[in-house]
Parts: C-alpha cells; structure tokens; sequence
C-alpha cells in the first residue's frame, strides 16, 4: 500500500446512507486474525505545494499536487460476520488539488478491494498494490514511494510499468498471512493488471508478486519479489523481474535505512521525468537517515542504479503544527541517462507546501 501520513478517522455524515451497512467508528482495516466491530471510515490527505523543476538549465514554476504525497480521499470498511470473520473492502480515489481531476486515469484508481479475514489471514480481490510497492520502499528510504523525485521510485523500477502502473495492479487476489510476532507474509497474482479483461490468457501481461516483512522493537526487515509474464500479443516485452531486500533500525536519535534491488529485464518505457533500469541486469542501492528535529523531523537519501547509470540525492525537512497538518520543504538532484538518445540529464527540485490529513 502506498504511504499513509499519519491521521485520524472521523466519524461523518455517511450515517443514513450506511445505516444498513454498519455504524460509524473509527477503526483502520490491517491484515490480522482480530475482527473488528463493523465500521466505516472516510478518510484521505490533501497536499499542496510550490514547485521549481530545472531540467537542463531550463527552470519551470509550478503550484503542484502531491509534491510530498498524493492527495487522496478514500472509503474503509468491515462488517463483522460472525464466528471470527469478517468481510473487509476499501475504495480509495487519488486527485490533483490544483485542479479537482481524477488521477491513474479513473475514479478508485489507488485501490478498490472487497476482501474476508480471520484467522486465516485476509484475502483481498480487486485492484490493489503489489508488495514490492507497498513494503520495501517505506523501509529501504524515508522517502518510500513520495516525496517527488526523493521518491525511491526513480530507481526501484516502479516507473517502467512492468508491475502495473505505479506498482498497482487490476483483476488481482492478493493473500496476507496472520502476523506472527512480528513477522508477515503475502503472495498475490494478477490477471491482467491494467486492462479491462479479467481472466487469465496468455493475451494478457500477468504479474505475480510476494513479499515478507518482520517488525519487532526499533529493527524492520522487508523482501518482496515481483514477475511479468507478458502478454504473446507483444513479443519485444520481455518477463520482468525485481528483487527487493529492505532494512531500518530506529536508534531514536535517527533512524537509518538501507535497501538493494535486483531488476532483471526490465522494459525501458519510463514516465517523463524518470528513469527505468535497462539491461539485462540491473543493481540498486539505496541508503537513508530520518532525524527527529524540534516539531519535524529531517530526512535524507541517496540512491544509485548501477547499470542504468540513475543517482539521486534527497533531503527534506517536515514540520508538524498538529497531527494531521505540517509544512514541508525539500531538494533534490537527480542524474539519469536517457537510454533512447544515450545523453545524461540532470535535474533540480525545490518545493515548499503543506499538507493536511484527516
């Protein structure tokens, strides 16, 4: 799943047309043998900022949504079934604040799941994000997957498309398993991850995608594989692969991060403004510091990609005025090759703004 900043569930006027559903409560949906009581819950992030992208000496100014985070609103949901079982889904819709439209190109684009859980772990069915999207990133860099091009995704090959677009996969079944004393695992396999067709045929691109993380204390451990299996119907594809090994240890005075990815055949069509690692074989290493910091907190990072000849330096200062609401401020530059010309592009970031959950 994607980063979450922290929030709190309110309780909304959702009350007469959920009355059938359940009552309002505040409780958050996790993967767990615990079954909650039946509840739903609105929640999301707004996040605006003010931008200044220089890209070969040319500099553009821009208000900018989601330059820390995607904005987001979403629907959470379970309803107790009885006998340790419950029934679980959420709906969660991305959005620009500068200018009210819809992102990853349709209404539940960041998530729409329906899902049992008990004992057993939890299933879900829907369109949902891979585990090497949702685990490694936030342990591997304090930036995880946000934070604009501090974003571990300039190298972890989350751009390329190969695992869906921004690591979320359609028509998918994703299996959690019961934390353990702090240990967890999951597999998932989707039928085809960003089209219309749901069932399996060798027509589609099919990813599978599993992971396994350990928190216990101040120590995170995470590793998650992910597969394409592309479609017949495009044979210059090739089946992707990526491998992503994840460390952070909180000393409480800082905390460090640590993560490698392995990308094996991974294809080159990368979103504008970053890259996607090429060849064959590709390595990646990251490393990260967050320091607590008066209200905030101060983070760092850099990352490189061997092969692919892709670097980045990161920082960022976060300062809270409550809970739910900070100011941010960040910089970045990043140094990647543009593999269809072979010329190096260099890139500057500055951005100031705030965000507010709730």
């Amino acid at each position: 799943m994607t980063q979450y900043s922290p929030r709190r569930a309110v309780s909304v006027g959702l009350a007469v047309a959920f009355a059938s559903l359940a009552p309002i409560a505040t409780h958050t949906v996790h993967a767990a043998p615990a079954v909650e009581a039946s509840s739903i819950t609105l929640y999301g992030l707004i996040d605006m900022g003010f931008r200044s992208d220089t890209n070969d000496h040319a500099t553009k100014l821009s208000v900018d949504s989601g330059t820390s985070s995607q904005s987001r609103w979403g629907l959470r949901g379970v309803e107790d079934l009885g006998n340790g079982l419950a029934a679980t889904f959420q709906l969660e819709s991305g959005f620009n604040g500068d200018n009210g439209t819809n992102t990853q190109g349709r209404l539940f684009g960041r998530q729409a799941t329906v899902g049992l859980k008990g004992g057993f772990g939890e299933v879900r069915v829907g369109r949902q994000v891979v585990f090497g999207y949702a685990w490694t990133p936030f342990v591997a860099s304090p930036f995880g997957v946000s934070w604009s091009r501090n974003s571990i995704g300039n190298t972890f090959g989350y751009k390329s498309g190969d695992f869906g677009v921004d690591g979320r996969i359609s028509n998918s079944v994703l299996y959690f398993t019961p934390a353990w004393n702090g240990l967890e695992a999951g597999i998932g396999y989707s039928f085809s991850p960003d089209a219309e067709q749901g069932f399996r045929t060798a027509d589609n691109d099919r990813v599978v995608t599993a992971g396994l993380r350990y928190g216990h204390g101040p120590l995170k451990l995470a590793a998650t594989y992910e597969q394409l299996n592309a479609s017949n119907l495009t044979p210059a594809r090739r089946d992707a692969k990526n491998l992503q090994l994840a460390a952070a240890y909180d000393f409480e005075i800082l905390k460090l991060h640590a993560g490698y990815n392995e990308q094996r055949d991974i294809n080159l069509n990368p979103a504008p403004g970053y890259v996607a690692a090429g060849g064959d074989r590709d390595r990646v290493y990251t490393f990260g510091v967050s320091v607590p910091a008066g209200r905030g907190r101060v983070m760092a990072s850099y990352q490189h990609a061997v092969l692919s000849q892709a670097s980045g330096v990161g920082v960022a200062y976060q300062h809270y005025l409550s809970k739910r609401t900070n100011l941010y401020v960040l910089f970045n530059d990043t140094d990647t090759r543009d593999h269809t010309t072979g010329d190096d592009i260099s890139r500057r970031q500055f951005g100031v703004g705030i965000q507010h959950s709730f």
